[in-house]
């Protein structure tokens, strides 16, 4: 009788809690929920830059600008505005992957000409770093029978000033600058005034 009253004392006892099934798939859930709260925050929470932040990170410290060819038709030549800019890192913290908007408009009026975008800052840039050239051009522009054309008429083109907004993955558009955009044409070089001629 003492031998059945042992074998169901044995029976009835708890084995230890790590050789229970319930134990390591509580511990597994766990570790997932921890790995998932990790990725979170590096991902979505470290990688967040606040508007005021991305203002103090990106400052512009070169830039040019010019009118260039874009191919539309054989029978005429068309430019549009073209701004090139380095910026540096003026941050605590690395910048990787910058949206640059520029909206080119009109200096007197205000008025939208066009507008241009660009991803860059693909490798991640160091604070105190300064970038590599990157630029932006405008999809729409001026329209004539030739490049020598723009120049004759040089006198009557509006001034042109550009807007450029930078913008991380996970922060709104912040203006960094106007700047004027130059009566410059890619190809042409203008010797005197009412005279032209193109760049050998």
């Amino acid at each position: 009788m003492e031998e059945k009253d042992e074998l169901f004392k044995d029976i009835g006892a708890k084995s230890p809690l790590y050789r229970q099934p319930k134990f390591w798939a509580s511990v597994l859930v766990i570790a997932i929920g921890l790995a998932l709260i990790l990725l979170f925050y590096k991902t979505v929470i470290q990688d967040t830059m606040s508007d005021k932040e991305v203002a103090e990170s990106i400052q512009v410290v070169w830039h040019d600008s010019i009118w260039v060819d874009k191919k539309v038709r054989p029978d005429e030549a068309t430019i549009v505005p073209s701004f090139t800019f380095t910026i540096k890192n003026t941050g605590r913290r690395p910048l990787q992957y910058v949206g640059f908007n520029c909206i080119f408009v009109f200096e007197e009026s205000g008025e939208n000409l066009t507008d241009g975008y660009v991803e860059a800052v693909k490798k991640p840039l160091p604070p105190g770093q300064i970038s590599d050239e990157i630029s932006v051009k405008g999809f729409y522009g001026y329209r004539a029978t030739s490049k020598p054309a723009f120049i004759k008429n040089m006198a009557n083109w509006k001034a042109v000033k550009v807007k450029i907004y930078a913008k991380t993955k996970n922060s709104g558009q912040v203006l960094l600058g106007v700047f004027p955009i130059q009566k410059k044409i890619e190809g042409i070089k203008i010797i005197t005034e009412g005279q032209e001629d193109s760049e050998q």
